[in-house]
């Protein structure tokens, strides 16, 4: 048989670092408590609600009578698994108040993976206004959250945190 597909020129069977997205946050957040004394820590963990803006239907939007059904959403992708992530800053003095930087979603196959910024950080590391990037490798992910805990809005949280955790710990001081 010919070999007429020529797949082999279209694939990329090179070995990528495809360390899960939540993996490569979690190094860069373990950085955080050495940065600054042990007063910040960032923490990444399972998240359960939407993690993108939608609508919801209301009533108005309900028809009455047929039901249209396209076979589109037979077809594609079956048995993707989607993992979604909240990062967030605190302060272990005390741990009530949390600042949720962004979110994270990707599938099976870790890339590209979605980072969904909180609104703030997003107007402080673009004027685009976009909230929403896709990083295709590990080191788009890694140089997207470098500017973002660099970022001014992130820095002013960190700040707020230092102030909170100094303000507790005085506040304990002269209870004893």
């Amino acid at each position: 048989m010919e070999k007429n597909l020529n797949l082999s020129e279209k694939l990329n069977f090179a070995v990528t670092d495809l360390t899960a997205p939540d993996r490569v946050i979690e190094e860069i957040l373990s950085e955080l408590p050495k940065e600054t004394n042990g007063i910040i820590l960032g923490k990444i963990e399972a998240y359960n609600g939407p993690v993108f803006s939608y609508t919801t239907l209301g009533f108005p939007e309900l028809a009455l009578g047929g039901k249209k059904v396209d076979i589109q959403n037979k077809l594609g992708e079956i048995g993707q698994e989607e993992y979604k992530y909240e990062c967030f800053l605190y302060t272990p003095e005390y741990d009530k108040y949390k600042y949720r930087v962004f979110f994270v979603n990707y599938s099976i196959s870790n890339y590209p993976v979605d980072i969904i910024l909180e609104e703030s950080v997003a107007e402080s590391i673009s004027d685009s206004g976009a909230y929403v990037y896709k990083c295709g490798t590990r080191e788009e992910l890694e140089s997207l959250i470098f500017r973002i805990f660099s970022s001014k809005r992130v820095i002013s949280v960190m700040q707020n945190l230092i102030w909170i955790n100094q303000a507790k710990k005085s506040a304990k001081n002269m209870q004893v």
